[in-house]
């Protein structure tokens, strides 16, 4: 066996030992003392604390090292794996230093309580943590498949073939490491809350399917109503505002195309509004056309209530297109100024007037550039959650009320976030089921 092979074994074992390994705690207060003996593998999921964070970001490092090795890259599997096992060793020593940890407090105070100790949480002293012989086990493990995973150091080639395998990583590790800290840990952890019952603040109940029986059979269900009108409010937002992101920003370029006098002024200003925040430009949107003391209504002498339907759709579909215009419009005018322009000569000479050539010429070279802003567009108002949640609210009987704004209501101000995270996986896989579609239309019309 070769040590490349041995490696990849070695990392297989880091991940079976570490699910095996545990965590004994206890706490004594007088004549009463309580044990408790809790698994990695629920420790991990325990949310109880920051050290716990650690062990998402060891695991994802640890199967990067895996991929590395089936590829036969054994400098990054060497670098991976030994930061990996840094960070379990980081996790063991936090986590045992801590004199409160919430989850285990939960569950020893509850073995007190039933024993028939009555105590405030001040009079315990703190937590005794002790790990499993196993738990150093995976550590000595992941230190052995960063070992392995060591390429020839002896000559000076060697050495040199390895700084320049490891350079091209150390460019990419910040970012590598936001990516599993902002990105994979929290998605990781939102698609577990799904199927718990979890209030923020207790350990995570694991409930299985029943969040979504909820939110899909219960009729009378708060949660039911509110994923049906959440979820039907934000496919309106999407119908009605990606084909305004998408006309509108290639009307501008086309405009643009013909270099006006002032054209760069223009074209400064139109992308003005994409540098903005969203509560800028949604407080700025609000206080022109608020009906008491808005410029709008004042200026035109009218008294309409904006922000009610049918007029609140109009004004966030205007504030959503004016907001993003000027991305979209930067990337159509960089793609009308690639398209060579002796097609056009050679169209008019045939005798094709602009709708030919628009149809004939420019839409096919345009049609990744289009492609693209209309995946992104479709992901992003999908998303949608500031404009509507500042101009409106919950008013209106919800009229406007979009599903991102019930995942914030339930999770964050009533505690559900179960119910929370399950809405926001129902949302999720309906962009990803759009997305797909979407990249396989692309797909399909690409030239072989």
């Amino acid at each position: 066996m070769n040590k490349r092979a041995a490696a990849s074994i070695a990392i297989l074992l880091f991940f079976v030992l570490f699910f095996f390994s545990s965590v004994d705690a206890g706490i004594g207060l007088e004549e009463y003392t309580a044990t408790t003996t809790v698994r990695l593998g629920s420790v991990l999921f325990s949310l109880s604390s920051a050290a716990v964070l650690l062990l998402p970001l060891s695991l994802c490092l640890m199967v990067f090292a895996l991929i590395s090795l089936l590829y036969g890259r054994k400098s990054p599997a060497m670098l991976l794996s030994g930061l990996a096992t840094l960070l379990f060793a980081a996790f063991l020593l936090m986590y045992s230093s801590e004199k409160m940890n919430n989850s285990l407090y939960n569950t020893l105070s509850g073995m007190l309580k039933e024993a028939g100790a009555k105590f405030k949480k001040r009079d315990i002293a703190g937590i005794t943590i002790h790990f499993s012989p196993l738990t150093y086990l995976t550590l000595a493990v992941g230190a052995l498949a960063c070992f392995l995973s060591m390429p020839k150091v002896a000559t000076a080639r060697d050495r040199y073939t390895l700084r320049r395998e490891l350079l091209p990583y150390a460019y990419i590790s910040p970012h590598l490491l936001f990516f599993i800290v902002f990105f994979i840990t929290p998605s990781i952890y939102g698609v577990y809350a799904a199927f718990t019952k979890w209030n923020l603040f207790n350990d995570p109940l694991w409930v299985g399917l029943d969040n979504f029986r909820i939110l899909f059979t219960e009729k009378n269900n708060t949660y039911y109503l509110q994923l049906r009108n959440g979820l039907w409010n934000t496919i309106k937002f999407v119908l009605y505002t990606v084909p305004f992101s998408i006309m509108l920003p290639l009307g501008l370029a086309f405009a643009l195309q013909s270099k006006p006098r002032g054209n760069k002024f223009f074209q400064a200003l139109y992308y003005l509004p994409s540098l903005m925040s969203i509560t800028t430009v949604t407080l700025a949107w609000r206080y022109m056309f608020f009906k008491s003391y808005g410029v709008m209504n004042h200026f035109f002498m009218t008294k309409p209530d904006w922000f009610t339907p049918p007029y609140s759709w109009v004004m966030l579909v205007v504030v959503t297109v004016w907001w993003v215009n000027g991305g979209t419009m930067i990337i159509y005018q960089s793609a009308l100024a690639s398209i060579p322009t002796e097609l056009f000569e050679a169209a008019a000479v045939d005798g094709a007037n602009e709708w030919r050539k628009f149809k004939s010429i420019t839409l096919p070279n345009m049609r990744y550039p289009l492609m693209y802003t209309f995946i992104l567009s479709v992901v992003a108002q999908f998303n949608i959650y500031g404009q509507p949640l500042m101009l409106t609210g919950f008013a209106n009987n919800e009229s406007n009320a979009v599903l991102l704004m019930y995942v914030y209501e339930n999770a964050v101000k009533k505690q559900v976030a179960g119910i929370s995270a399950a809405m926001a996986l129902i949302l999720g896989i309906c962009i990803m089921a759009v997305s797909f579609v979407q990249i396989r239309l692309l797909r399909a019309n690409a030239v072989d």
